[in-house]
């Protein structure tokens, strides 16, 4: 089975009326933290691949005297990965669903940078449950959080117009 078969495969074995888009994003959050080692740390290997693509897309936007000093924190053991939220969200979401909404992000990414960018807000949002305001960066006011938000949930709406939008 080719690649774009598994990857259809995956999107149709799922019940998508279950959630509304946001919920299956938020599942999602709720599902990458459901393992956890001793240290607090996600031991999911998608939550770790996942973290080492936002580390890797962050490490590009960055000076040269930062990345050193990211690389050098990492191999001095310095460098603490973002830690697993207490969240009261139920993960009701099973490994095969989790993987079919990844694959609706993945497909999207590396399109434009401006689709990239609302992909980061929703994965910021979302997968990591951050507040309107830990989405601040230099480039990114709260507004522009929200409207980035707002962009990457009609994205991702158009292009699955089978996952409803808000469930109702």
């Amino acid at each position: 089975m080719g690649t774009a078969a598994v990857k259809q495969h995956i999107l149709q074995s799922v019940d998508w009326t279950r959630f509304d888009l946001e919920g299956w994003l938020i599942q999602f959050g709720a599902w990458l933290y459901t393992n956890t080692g001793s240290s607090g740390r996600t031991v999911n290997p998608i939550a770790v691949a996942m973290d080492n693509a936002v580390k890797a897309k962050k490490h590009k936007k960055l000076n040269s005297d930062q990345q050193l000093q990211i690389i050098a924190d990492y191999l001095t053991g310095d460098y603490v990965p973002p830690k697993p939220r207490k969240t009261k969200i139920t993960c009701e979401i099973d490994d095969n669903e989790a993987r079919a909404v990844q694959r609706l992000i993945l497909d999207l990414q590396g399109q434009s940078e401006v689709l990239d960018d609302w992909l980061d807000a929703i994965i910021c949002r979302y997968f990591y449950g951050c507040s309107w305001s830990e989405m601040v960066t230099d480039e990114r006011s709260q507004l522009d959080a929200r409207m980035d938000v707002k962009c990457g949930l009609a994205a991702l709406h158009s292009r699955y117009g089978f996952i409803c939008l808000a469930n109702t």
